[in-house]
């Protein structure tokens, strides 16, 4: 299927890759495709894309503080949930912290190799990750459907308009989280690029 992208959709692909690793990401969401859509210079359906207010900074700005994870501190809904099930929150957080040194739950996981290891130090890396970033079950989606999406539209290749295309018909809840954070309807999005498409043909 990827002999199938065009160039430029497979520069987005490697971007949406960059954009995770310069954010600090461990893994590669449909959020990170649509970033990388926006950063590419000259694409037709960046007009499309700015004219609903999706630009690179706007996506940049609607990411979770913490994205994939939580930020290590629970709420009274959760200390409750477990309270439930016999857990103690805080009893637990004074145990950890008396075998552990105060602050023990506070430290987030190692996420990559640290980018001091990297061969040449090369590229935007600000997080300071290396390595391979997988993706998202739902960002592997997008491609899939990108492929068809390019079949509806008879075309004999995979362009960035299918891959956005791809994007805006996701449904999962995180995807749909991130489009209100963007205060953009996919939908009506979608529309948008689909008219621009036409009269482009």
């Amino acid at each position: 299927m990827f002999e199938r992208f065009t160039k430029d959709a497979r520069t987005v692909v490697v971007e949406a890759q960059e954009e995770a690793r310069a954010l600090g990401h461990t893994r590669i969401g449909t959020e990170h495709l649509l970033l990388a859509i926006t950063c590419s210079t000259g694409a037709p359906v960046g007009t499309t894309l700015a004219r609903f207010g999706v630009t690179a900074e706007s996506c940049r700005a609607a990411f979770d503080p913490a994205p994939g994870a939580s930020d290590g501190h629970f709420d009274e809904d959760d200390a409750e949930a477990l309270r439930a099930f016999g857990i103690d929150l805080d009893a637990v957080r004074d145990q950890a912290e008396r075998a552990f040194g105060p602050g023990a739950l506070d430290a987030p996981p190692p996420a990559l190799e640290p980018a001091g290891r990297r061969l040449f130090g090369l590229g935007r890396n600000p997080a300071g990750l290396v390595g391979h970033i997988p993706f998202e079950p739902r960002a592997k989606k997008v491609l899939e459907r990108s492929l068809r999406e390019a079949r509806t539209l008879r075309s004999d290749h995979i362009g960035l308009e299918h891959v956005l295309l791809g994007v805006l018909g996701c449904d999962d809840g995180a995807t749909a989280a991130y489009f209100r954070r963007l205060g953009v309807d996919p939908a009506a999005l979608r529309a948008g690029v689909l008219a621009d498409l036409g009269q482009a043909a």
